[in-house]
């Protein structure tokens, strides 16, 4: 009896229905997004300065220990949804108050004049100039640039706030953020959250005030303008809302 032949399976296609169903499982497929947050890591400078002491009223600390449980500035927190009211009141509390001194626990707000502002980029100029003069080591001569970059962002600033003075708060003023190795990083999240949420409402509501438009649109339009004028202006805008509400957060070390 002669053997049957047995067909051979076509395995050509085999190949492409793999494909569209890697497709569909890609399309198909949920996946949960990580709670982050986005802040830009200023680069390290190496210049050597005496400490400077800060004072309790420039300092909002925010802990939350091992079970989860908040404290903000020595008192214990309940309810992590007003973590923001309390950012605000932080930078609110005096802001009418510029250039006053406020006898309460937050920072204070000082005024910054065209004159004050011309005087130091002056001084900053000649320093430079000195110490490049004197072959300074160039980190130094970099943290002087650095300083003379601030002030001419300031003296622009001025220029769009309008009138001699610009309020300012203390340089000293920041959130401290101090959290356990064993927080839920879902409490260290919220705790950015809150704090972003505050300092965004504080810019949102000066930049209606002063052009009639959100900061979100400022945003917006600074990252996707293509005419180079308006960029900067835009740009001009938003720094100017920073160095009224800077957003200075410190980061401790979590503990064990």
């Amino acid at each position: 009896m002669a053997k049957r032949e047995i067909p051979e399976i076509n395995a050509g296609s085999m190949a492409d229905i793999a494909f569209l169903l890697l497709i569909f499982f890609l399309v198909t497929t949920t996946m949960d997004k990580d709670q982050a947050y986005i802040r830009s890591i200023p680069k390290k400078i190496e210049v050597k300065n005496d400490p400077v002491e800060v004072q309790k009223r420039d300092i909002l600390a925010i802990k939350a220990n091992s079970q989860n449980q908040l404290m903000v500035r020595g008192e214990v927190f309940n309810d992590p949804d007003k973590i923001s009211d309390f950012v605000l009141k932080f930078y609110q509390t005096n802001q009418k108050a510029a250039g006053q001194l406020v006898m309460n626990d937050f920072p204070l707000y000082s005024v910054i004049t065209t004159s004050q502002i011309e005087d130091n980029i002056d001084k900053i100029l000649d320093e430079i100039d000195a110490m490049e003069a004197a072959g300074s080591p160039q980190d130094q001569i970099d943290f002087k640039y650095n300083q003379l970059a601030e002030w001419e962002k300031k003296q622009r600033a001025l220029k769009l706030y309008g009138g001699s003075q610009l309020p300012e708060i203390s340089f000293q003023a920041n959130m401290r953020i101090e959290v356990m190795q064993a927080t839920a990083y879902s409490i260290f999240a919220k705790i950015q959250t809150e704090i972003e949420e505050a300092i965004y409402e504080l810019r949102d509501k000066e930049a209606q005030r002063l052009w009639g438009v959100s900061y979100g649109t400022l945003k917006r339009k600074e990252a996707n303008e293509n005419d180079k004028t308006k960029v900067k202006e835009e740009k001009g805008k938003l720094e100017l809302l920073e160095i009224l509400y800077p957003a200075r957060i410190i980061e401790v070390t979590p503990k064990n």
